[in-house]
This record gives structure tokens, C-alpha cells and sequence, in this order.
């Protein structure tokens, strides 16, 4: 009897030790292959002085700061231009594609003008590669392809909300420690700086097998008037960031001062192809991920 109890437990010990080298080994090949997803995200803005009076940051409370390895989502303006751009007539634009929503920022209708009306090339070098919208990572993609237009038009129609920010990209998921956070920005803009600034990073959890996305988001309030009783800073993006962004159209004799801040610091656990909510009591966010497989290339195609 005890012998067989024996037998039984060592059998046992076998099983579990090579079901564990199997566990062992699956996971290892699953950490070696790249898992890339879709995101979509929309940030806005709640209106109501009521909510955003519950919660605002005093500048001894935070450090306000942009994380290391940032990037910006590539757009169709890093290489397509059109005559004239700072003078888009809007009506135009509308005429070209109705969807278009108006009293958005003056970036997005540049990039929705020259999918619906045409660009031109820039003049560039000879490795020169246009967007390959089905397999370029953190590429901005055509509002043709979101799942948030009604979303993001209900936004701009509301009274008590404000759409600054709508991001869809595709990239590869990694750890934490791997991911590379998404730069923010969106909003009026008050000489180099914006109401909505921030990144967004979406990274796995430690047992990969959930999304998560990771908030750094501030929201300021601007006056000309300089408050000389409190030590207003907010930090700048990388210069790499910020030598490619596109500032608006804010007088610069003026010097603008923030007067208050909202600052939106959560994170949360995501399910594939669900739509999920983070709320704050200044700003909202709204986060839809879902698994991508790159196609394969063409034949004759490779990757530049």
C-alpha cells in the first residue's frame, strides 16, 4: 500500500515537472514572437465647473514630466503638403468629405483635406518611402479605418464635452520596461504650449496576457496675465518632439501663463475588442484595443 502511494507521488513529480518544462518552454516561444495591436484612443474635456472644481493641481503637489524613449505618432503631413497650408478654406474641405467635423484643430483638417482632396509630394531625398498604412507602427491612421467617428462627433456636438485628442495607430505590445510611450498633444494652442499635453503608453501586464494603458495627462488653463503668487512650470517635449511639431496659430507676442492644471495619472486593465472608460473629474479618455497581424509583404516588397 505504501509502495504504492510511493509509486503514485513519483509519478506524479514526473508529470508535474515535465508539464512544467512544457509551460517553460511555450512561454518562451510566446515572449519571442511580436504581438501587435490596434489602438484607438480619444481624449476630452468636461466642461462642467462644477467637476473640474473637485480636483486641480497646486504646483507644489506634482512633478509634471515627459518619459523617457517618448514618440510621436507619424502623420501624412510629415510627408505630404499641399499649397498654402496654413490657409485651408474650410468650406472646401467640408465639400470634399461631409463627415469632416467642424471646429477641429487646424492639424486635423490639413490631414483629412489631403486624403480627400489630394497631396502633393514633398521633395525629398531618394529614400524617400511613402506610409504603408497596412504595416507601419505608430503611424496615424485614416479616420476611415476608426471605430469612434459617432463617438468623437457626438463629442464636438456636446456642450459639456471637448474633443483634443483622437489617436489611431498600430504597434507591437511589449513589457513595460520595453514599451515606448506615446506623446500627447491636443487642444487651443498658447504659444509652444497646448491645453492637452501628456503620453499614453500601452504596455502588458506582468503575465502578458492583458493590455494596459498607462495615463500621464495634464490639462491647463491659460491667462496673458502672469499669477505672481504661484510657480506655474510645465515641461517642454524632446526636442526631437518638438522640432516637428506644428505650434498653431497663437500670437507670439503674447506670453501665456497657466493658471491652473488638471493632471489625469491612471492605468488600467484592458480586454481585447472591448471598449473601456477612464475618467477623471477635468478630462476623459476612451480606449479601444484590438489584436492586429501584419500582412505579409508583397511580392518583390521588403521592408525599408
Amino acid at each position: 500500500m505504501i509502495m504504492n502511494k510511493l509509486s503514485t507521488f513519483r509519478t506524479r513529480s514526473v508529470l508535474l515537472k515535465f508539464l512544467g518544462t512544457l509551460i517553460a518552454i511555450n512561454s518562451v516561444g510566446a515572449a519571442g514572437q511580436e504581438r501587435r495591436f490596434q489602438i484607438e484612443v480619444s481624449i476630452f474635456s468636461n466642461e462642467s465647473p462644477e467637476d473640474k472644481s473637485e480636483e486641480f493641481w497646486q504646483p507644489d503637489q506634482f512633478n509634471l514630466v515627459f518619459p523617457e524613449k517618448m514618440r510621436r505618432l507619424d502623420r501624412l503631413t510629415d510627408i505630404l503638403m499641399i499649397d498654402d497650408l496654413h490657409t485651408i478654406n474650410t468650406t472646401e474641405a467640408l465639400a470634399a468629405d461631409p463627415t469632416i467635423v467642424p471646429g477641429k484643430s487646424q492639424l486635423m483638417e490639413r490631414e483629412e483635406f489631403i486624403l480627400t482632396k489630394g497631396p502633393q509630394t514633398r521633395k525629398t531625398n531618394n529614400g524617400f518611402r511613402f506610409f504603408d498604412f497596412s504595416r507601419d507602427d505608430f503611424l496615424q491612421l485614416p479616420p476611415r479605418l476608426s471605430e469612434f467617428r459617432q463617438t468623437n462627433q457626438a463629442l464636438e456636438r456636446s456642450p459639456d464635452h471637448r474633443l483634443l485628442f483622437h489617436g489611431l495607430w498600430r504597434q507591437v505590445v511589449t513589457s513595460s520596461s520595453q514599451a515606448e510611450p506615446v506623446y500627447v498633444q491636443g487642444g487651443v494652442a498658447y504659444g509652444i504650449q497646448h491645453e492637452l499635453q501628456g503620453s499614453l503608453t500601452i504596455h502588458f501586464n506582468e503575465n502578458q496576457d492583458r493590455v494596459i494603458a498607462d495615463t500621464n495627462l495634464w490639462l491647463a488653463e491659460f491667462s496673458i496675465v502672469e499669477n505672481s503668487e504661484e510657480n506655474w512650470e510645465l515641461p517642454l517635449p524632446p526636442k526631437e518632439i518638438a522640432d516637428s511639431l506644428n505650434y498653431g496659430t497663437s500670437n507670439p507676442d503674447l506670453n501665456y501663463h497657466p493658471i491652473r492644471i488638471y493632471h489625469m495619472q491612471q492605468d488600467r486593465d484592458m480586454r481585447s475588442n472591448e471598449f473601456h472608460y477612464l475618467d477623471h473629474p477635468a478630462l476623459g479618455v476612451v480606449i479601444l484595443v484590438k489584436p492586429y497581424e501584419k500582412p505579409p509583404l508583397a511580392p518583390n516588397n521588403s521592408d525599408l
